[in-house]
């Protein structure tokens, strides 16, 4: 027999992990953050809205072509939780950081099949199908219609702080 304590305190979900590491002097937020219209990982990216209340809100980027902004809310850890369980919950407040060029973050969800090997110079974009940092050579088919483009700074083996998971340094472009 179980109790649903138990079962929060067991279920363990793997959900994307990042850091924010521009200096907060070139850093610009949405003020007061947005409502999550559903579940949202952090270091996705998001389009935003109000509600009836005239709140803001944000939703997961539904167009790859469009710009987007940057789900970065600051984890509260409670009981030991490693911090790939944290996600912003649907009618939860997240920070949203706007893109501006040159911010850089690190960003466990990334993907590098379209590579061989992940270097610094490299390019990505956002892929709003699979919430990934698709990292090419510049030749995806998506790359150049894409909204939201990066430069890759540092890879997953540069990087020294992991939180836990593999992540890879991105700038925005």
């Amino acid at each position: 027999m179980t109790t649903k304590a138990f079962k929060t305190l067991t279920e363990k979900d793997l959900h994307t992990v990042g850091n924010v590491t521009s200096s907060h002097d070139y850093l610009q937020d949405i003020p007061h953050g947005a409502i999550m219209t559903e579940d949202v990982d952090n270091f996705t990216l998001v389009e935003l809205g109000f509600n009836t209340d005239g709140e803001r809100t944000a939703t997961p980027l539904s167009d790859k072509t469009k710009k987007g902004y940057l789900v970065a809310s600051p984890e509260r850890r409670y009981l030991g939780e490693n911090l790939g369980e944290f996600y912003n919950g649907k009618g939860e407040r997240g920070r949203i950081l706007i893109q501006k060029e040159g911010i850089r973050f690190d960003a466990s969800n990334f993907d590098s099949k379209a590579v061989k090997e992940i270097k610094a110079g490299q390019v990505a974009h956002f892929d709003t199908d699979t919430k990934e940092f698709v990292i090419s050579d510049g030749t995806h088919a998506d790359f150049e219609t894409a909204g939201n483009k990066y430069t890759v700074v540092l890879s997953e083996n540069d990087i020294q702080y992991t939180l836990g998971q593999p992540t890879v340094r991105f700038e925005v472009q």
